[in-house]
């Protein structure tokens, strides 16, 4: 009997030890920050905060690998819709070197679900493009 039952434990460790396990994402923060492994881009972030009174106010920024490239970055509001996400207003920006580009603004938005994102687009010095790159904040309902 205690032979049995010693055969079923193991037979049971076994089975049960070799099961594979899996990992829960974390939440996402309210400022996203991208450490790509890219060519061209060093660090891509968007941040979203919407006050009180409804004041949306979307800040990104794009730092380049090399201070001889030149970076474009578009930022954007999006909101959420029963179709999907629809871009509402969006801000522009570039810059030469490692301080990069950054752009945002602010809106007022109506009740709803909001998110921002960032764009960026890196280029050499000779012209030739090196990475494209997109980032979205946190989802923020008003």
């Amino acid at each position: 009997m205690k032979k049995i039952i010693s055969i079923i434990l193991i037979v049971f460790t076994l089975t049960v030890g070799t099961m594979p396990a899996f990992a829960a994402s974390s939440p996402a923060p309210a400022a996203t920050t991208i450490s790509p492994n890219f060519t061209g881009i060093s660090i891509l972030s968007i941040s979203l905060t919407i006050n009180p009174g409804g004041l949306s106010t979307s800040t990104g920024s794009v730092r380049p690998s090399s201070s001889s490239y030149t970076s474009y970055l578009t930022v954007g509001l999006q909101k959420y819709t029963s179709s999907g996400w629809t871009t509402i207003k969006s801000w522009s920006g570039s810059g030469t070197g490692l301080s990069g580009a950054i752009a945002g603004g602010s809106y007022y938005v109506a009740s709803s679900t909001y998110r921002s994102f960032s764009t960026a687009t890196v280029y050499s010095s000779s012209g030739s493009l090196l990475d494209t790159e997109t980032a979205y904040s946190a989802e923020k309902t008003y």
